[in-house]
């Protein structure tokens, strides 16, 4: 119950502090808060406190291969939202995060290999968003009139309450995946989309792949020292080193060198 008020909470508060930062620092910072994991480390804690540390570190492999999924969802997004519109490119995008979820939940990997699908996929997931051609002038951020942002809070937590429900019947590795399916990511983008085109949703996608960067290291510390430390070092050291990462991801994301060098990426993807 503990888990389930929390992450019903959680949510929307989270989706009231993206919408606020997309609004004072643009779309990509937006996006970038997005990717962090606010609401999967604490879901995280509460586990390891309902659950203990082997069912904690199980989770933590489980949120990294859900990133996976994530990573899918913002890649199908990227690629068909200029072509396709947000609604088919929702419906496909989601499908294609529920489906390759769905197939790596049958996926047993220990952490060092957990690690290194997850960074492969958000390596594909940053070249996508840098090949994508769209004018780079960031322009006014989208609006959130406060009804649509109500209803948005309300179907958010109704989202999380049942995949939370779901979760406790569903094991350690998926109730991990369940905490990293980019729910609030599919809200921001979209609204986002609608208010400012195109341009204005990628801008947020590629905020969010970088904060992904700095929630794969937290879980990844998780990991690591959920069974061999004290909870409180555990999350302390996670957190940290999620805000270096994702930092870094994010001027890293920025730079013209990446943009070249994703684009060359993608082209020797279509070549093979």
């Amino acid at each position: 119950m503990l888990l389930l008020a929390a992450k019903a909470l959680l949510a929307p508060v989270l989706l009231v502090i993206c919408a606020m930062v997309e609004r004072r620092w643009g779309t990509i910072a937006g996006g970038w808060l997005m990717g962090l994991p606010l609401m999967s480390g604490p879901a995280s804690f509460f586990l390891l406190v309902e659950h203990g540390p082997r069912f904690a570190e199980n989770a933590a492999r489980g949120t990294l291969l859900g990133m996976v999924g994530a990573g899918v969802f913002c890649a199908g997004y990227l690629l068909m939202a200029n072509r396709l519109g947000w609604r088919k490119s929702l419906v496909l995008a989601a499908a294609a995060c529920l489906a390759a979820s769905y197939g790596l939940s049958f996926v047993r990997l220990d952490l060092g290999a957990t690690l290194v699908l997850s960074a492969i996929v958000l390596a594909l997931v940053v070249a996508a968003a840098a090949a994508v051609s769209t004018p780079n002038a960031e322009g006014p951020s989208p609006g959130h009139s406060r009804r649509g942002l109500a209803l948005k809070m309300v179907v958010a937590s109704g989202i999380v309450v049942c995949v939370t429900v779901a979760s406790t019947v569903l094991g350690s590795q998926m109730s991990g995946m369940l905490t990293a399916i980019p729910m609030i990511t599919a809200v921001m983008v979209v609204s986002s989309h609608r208010a400012g085109g195109f341009g204005s949703a990628r801008r947020l996608l590629r905020g969010t792949v970088a904060g992904l960067w700095g929630g794969g290291a937290f879980f990844a510390v998780v990991g690591l020292l959920v069974s061999a430390a004290t909870p409180g070092i555990t999350y302390l050291v996670a957190t940290a080193a999620a805000a270096l990462v994702a930092l870094a991801a994010g001027r890293l994301e920025s730079s013209r060198r990446l943009a070249v060098g994703s684009r060359l990426i993608m082209a020797s993807l279509r070549i093979s």
